[in-house]
């Protein structure tokens, strides 16, 4: 018979294991998003804030940003609570962070000894695949591709940003649409219906008039990128030019992906491919095209995106405390997230 002292340091026991939990945030360039998890998959508390991209935005904002994420966790569960690991994945990072970086970011914040950081695509894919080997494939505001083998490696390509890349992203095919009605203005491109489309998207009557909206900097990529999706939807998808555009898009993307495939060496066919981001998942175009593409290069099994980069960082760190990601937890993830309100 358990004496009532040992009684009382058992319970106690159990309930501090009880309260251990597990932080996934997915850290945008734009918007982040956290989630607090039991070490069992159940959903307890999101919180949303803005970005933690501190290559981006200065390294004070995304501090503030990360902790707007964590207090409102901290004050909706209760201070006797413990965070047992911590994963960010942060839009800043092409890799795991260094520990200067981790520090630097979640010092004071979050338990350094506990937190880790990767980038948000690896995040991402975890959210995806659930760990498994197969590719990524993002194109939205931007655009990026991992793969993974079954030696469970890490291949990026894409990633570079607005000036750098982003080829075949919702962006890119924002500004070729522009580029393909500056050069039917000045007598050196083709015809397109996009001349009258772009500038009814920018509200001026004059395409000259687009130039200091483009170039102030309070103008961001996103809502440049959100042309792409106008011109799809306002009749732009039966404009040659503006579908050749698109397949474009698509090859760009395919051409990445197949690049990806020769340095990742999966080992068998077909490979999971995981095809997300506005621009794949609405723009039926470049869908096609770089689906077409990709399938003449190697045999591809397309997959749906199981769960979203927040619950891919939440994976990684119960994976990290030891959990088996059962088909049971990955479940209960699902059912509890759908089912949860967010705190006030």
């Amino acid at each position: 018979m358990i004496s009532t002292r040992r009684r009382r340091f058992f319970d106690k026991q159990r309930m501090s294991e009880a309260r251990k939990m597990l932080i996934g945030i997915d850290g945008g360039a734009t918007r982040s998003h956290a989630v607090a998890v039991d070490s069992d998959g159940n959903v307890l508390a999101t919180s949303q804030a803005g970005s933690l991209n501190f290559f981006g935005s200065s390294l004070g904002e995304t501090r503030r940003s990360l902790n707007d994420l964590v207090q409102p966790l901290k004050t909706y569960l209760g201070s006797g609570n413990e965070f047992h690991r911590i994963v960010i994945g942060s839009a800043a990072l092409f890799s795991e962070a260094t520990p200067e970086q981790t520090e630097m970011l979640c010092l004071g914040i979050l338990p350094l000894d506990r937190t880790r950081m990767v980038s948000d695509c690896q995040s991402a894919y975890f959210g995806a695949s659930l760990g498994m080997a197969g590719l990524l494939v993002i194109s939205g505001t931007g655009s990026i591709v991992v793969a993974r083998n079954e030696a469970g490696e890490f291949y990026q390509l894409g990633g570079w940003g607005h000036l750098l890349g982003d080829a075949g992203s919702a962006y890119w095919i924002a500004v070729e649409s522009i580029k393909a009605v500056i050069a039917a203005r000045e007598g050196l491109g083709a015809k397109t219906a996009l001349t009258k489309l772009v500038p009814e998207w920018f509200e001026v009557k004059e395409l000259t008039e687009i130039v200091p909206i483009i170039y102030n900097p309070r103008f961001t990529k996103e809502k440049v990128a959100a042309l792409a999706q106008y011109l799809s939807e306002q009749g732009g998808a039966e404009d040659e030019l503006f579908r050749v555009i698109c397949r474009r898009a698509g090859e760009a993307l395919s051409e990445q992906t197949l690049r990806a495939v020769g340095l990742a060496k999966f080992r068998s066919t077909p490979i999971s491919v995981y095809a997300c981001g506005g621009v794949l998942e609405h723009n039926e175009l470049v869908r096609t095209s770089f689906l077409q593409t990709l399938q003449k290069g190697i045999p591809i099994k397309l997959e749906p995106a199981r769960l979203s980069p927040m619950l891919g960082a939440a994976i990684i760190a119960l994976s990290d405390a030891g959990a088996t990601l059962s088909e049971d937890l990955i479940a209960r993830l699902e059912t509890s997230y759908r089912g949860h309100v967010l705190p006030s």
